[in-house]
């Protein structure tokens, strides 16, 4: 499996993968839940889904609300 990201997209995943372990760390979350948001979405990107770049904006952009 190999994808390529755009420096955008690296800044972006990087941002998601925090946003992912901030509400874990903030106990909104539990530990089952961020590991499968997070393998789910990197299998959508070794899969080309093209949604998939939505998707982790979305969960940035939810900052506090999700």
């Amino acid at each position: 499996m190999r994808t390529n990201l755009t420096a955008g997209d690296r800044v972006l995943l990087d941002r998601y993968i925090e946003s992912v372990l901030l509400r874990f760390g903030d106990n909104r979350i539990n530990l089952g839940s961020a590991t499968e948001e997070l393998a789910q979405t990197f299998v959508r990107v070794a899969q080309g889904d093209d949604k998939v770049i939505d998707h982790m904006r979305g969960v940035v952009e939810a900052g506090d609300d999700a």
